[in-house]
């Protein structure tokens, strides 16, 4: 899916803010965001399970969807900067912290790349990490795309 000598990061994230373009067209082969998903890939959100988690309150909700949009290309900058200086501590604690920052939102594939980040960084395998680094920012970017385009005060 992504060749692993690709540098996403460097031209996605600048200043905190998330190019979703940017990271998409770098993929092999491009991906859309904003596409129906195919057969065997899940949603980039599960709004029934983030309804839950907020025990049906939109309004809470959408004030966790605006911290998160604000805060994860920060978090993302971070993991970034840390895989390029192979920095196990800090690839571990940045993994760990966007790991938990979308599962309010059951955000399944984005969890577990950063869960699978968090485990490579816990063991110092630095090597690994800028291989799964641009899975992971693709993930977040289309979780983020998801939460965009959602009007959470409205949703059944």
């Amino acid at each position: 899916m992504c060749h692993s000598s690709d540098r996403i990061g460097s031209g996605a994230i600048q200043h905190g803010v998330i190019d979703v373009s940017s990271v998409v067209e770098r993929l092999d082969p491009p991906m859309n965001v904003d596409q129906e998903q195919p057969a065997g890939i899940s949603a980039p959100v599960d709004y029934s399970a983030a309804l839950l988690w907020v025990d049906g309150d939109r309004a809470l909700l959408t004030e966790l969807v605006e911290i998160f949009l604000e805060d994860c290309p920060r978090r993302l900058h971070e993991l970034e900067q840390a895989v390029t200086d192979g920095n196990a501590i800090m690839i571990k604690q940045s993994a760990h912290s966007l790991k938990g920052m979308v599962a309010c939102f059951g955000a399944k594939l984005a969890q577990e790349r950063a869960a699978e980040m968090e485990g490579l960084g816990k063991a110092g395998d630095v090597t690994n990490t800028s291989a799964l680094l641009p899975q992971l920012q693709l993930e977040f970017a289309r979780v983020m795309n998801c939460l965009m385009g959602a009007d959470w005060r409205g949703m059944n």
